[in-house]
């Protein structure tokens, strides 16, 4: 039987596939080999300081503050223990404020990496059902989700720019066929709807991978499978405020998306059905 885990890392690796023929297929039908280049130079640029800086940017984007281990040692000690269970460094701990129960990981690689829980989460979840949580956020840390973000964030930015070079030459490139611009048109709209899809996908799949890895680390499935049940429940029905378009464009990085108090398409969604999941955490062997 296949694992869950090497199940996700294929469709990681197929997603990310499909994703850059996308941006090859359009990047030289629209732009050319010259603007294809441009854009994704543009978008490396832009994508490699929100990398290498990640943690400080979204510790305060979400207003977190460390928690020290003489404020919470039974949290630290849990952290440390299920680091040691993954072999990676301990990362920092912080909390933030939001009262929703979610967590989030987040630096560039193990050595920089950080953990989140929030003020919700700690006041929420017993003691088994952090340290799943806990898990799966080290699971993405192990992983190293945050580059993957940034490769899928890099690629899908330079779509994004390609589209706008199709918009700006279908208005005023001087076609000389109405056909051509209609194409130019379509593409502008379908390429970055089609690359949108794979990066949600994408998002996807490292949930059921760090879930799976969560499993593995904690040797648990119970803690993790209750703390989603919880943390779906809380979600459902209430209306979100946040403060900022950034804040929302983050949401991707919690352990369930915090700003989802409704329905989305599944197509659309950073994160899979609770049912999935739980499917996924039940699929999984403790090793």
């Amino acid at each position: 039987m296949v694992s869950p885990n090497l199940k996700a890392n294929f469709r990681i690796f197929s997603l990310l596939s499909v994703l850059t023929g996308v941006f090859l297929g359009g990047g030289l039908l629209i732009g050319g080999r010259s603007g294809m280049i441009i854009a994704l130079a543009l978008a490396g640029v832009m994508n490699l300081g929100s990398y290498w800086f990640s943690h400080k940017i979204v510790l305060k984007m979400y207003g977190a503050d460390e928690v020290k281990e003489s404020e919470n040692p039974e949290l630290h000690s849990t952290v440390e223990d299920l680091a040691e269970q993954a072999g990676i460094p301990k990362p920092d701990v912080y909390r933030t404020s939001m009262q929703a129960p979610n967590a989030f990981a987040t630096g560039r690689n193990p050595e920089k990496g950080v953990v989140c829980v929030t003020d919700g989460l700690m006041n929420t979840l017993d003691q088994d059902e952090v340290k799943g949580v806990i898990a799966h956020e080290l699971g993405h840390i192990k992983n190293r989700d945050t580059l993957v973000n940034s490769a899928v964030a890099t690629i899908a930015g330079a779509i994004g720019m390609i589209a706008e070079m199709a918009f700006w030459g279908a208005m005023f490139g001087g076609r000389e066929e109405e056909g051509e611009m209609f194409s130019a048109l379509a593409l502008m709209i379908l390429i970055p709807i089609i690359s949108t899809i794979i990066r949600t996908a994408v998002s996807r799949s490292m949930e059921f991978r760090a879930d799976s890895e969560a499993v593995k680390i904690s040797q648990d499935k119970q803690g993790l499978s209750s703390a989603l049940q919880k943390i779906s429940n809380a979600s459902k029905g209430t209306t979100r405020r946040h403060n900022s378009r950034a804040q929302e464009a983050g949401a991707n990085l919690f352990i369930e998306n915090p700003f989802s108090g409704k329905k989305i398409t599944k197509y659309f969604s950073t994160h899979p059905p609770l049912q999935e999941r739980i499917d996924n955490i039940e699929n999984t062997e403790i090793q």
